[in-house]
């Protein structure tokens, strides 16, 4: 199956976050800052959510915030998320723990964000990114649990479990 874990966000961003998120045609998956891309999961999801809550026993409640929009090249908008160490330290380390485990995990330079819309073409940036000009988000929230999501048969990503961070 295919996971990915991420960050929910609080419901008054998440809302801001989606209204932008339908204006632009972006994914259905619900607004969230990713902190492992999808990955294959070859056991029961129940063995997951338990490796997860074992990995993350030890992680602490953390602030997570950002402030202002941001792009990746012209093909992506995104809501800046600050890279704090807490949040940098639980990502690297559930990568490792899950490449201990034998699952490939994206290697690529982590760098958070919240997607407001993506695979655009030059036409549609420009558009959206004036659609943003008056749009300044500044935020910071309290991150006490990680969700798990997976993919659907549908080919929907779905929150399937939460994983509550060590206090």
């Amino acid at each position: 199956m295919k996971i990915f874990l991420g960050i929910r966000l609080p419901q008054e961003l998440e809302e801001i976050c989606e209204r932008y998120r339908r204006a632009f045609k972006a994914p259905r998956t619900v607004a969230h800052i990713t902190v492992i891309p999808p990955f294959t999961w070859e056991d029961e999801i129940q063995d997951l959510l338990a490796f997860l809550q074992a990995a993350l026993k030890a992680a602490p409640s953390f602030m997570v915030a950002g402030a202002g929009i941001g792009s990746f090249g012209t093909r992506v908008l995104f809501i800046n998320v600050n890279l704090s160490l807490e949040l940098k330290n639980m990502q690297a380390s559930l990568a490792h723990q899950l490449r201990k485990k034998g699952v490939s995990v994206d290697k690529r330079l982590y760098h958070p964000h919240i997607t407001l819309a993506t695979r655009l073409r030059p036409g549609q940036f420009q558009r959206y990114q004036a659609e943003l000009a008056n749009f300044s988000p500044d935020y910071s929230f309290l991150c006490s649990e990680l969700s798990v999501f997976q993919l659907s048969e549908e080919g929907r990503w779905l929150e399937c479990g939460k994983i509550t961070l060590g206090n």
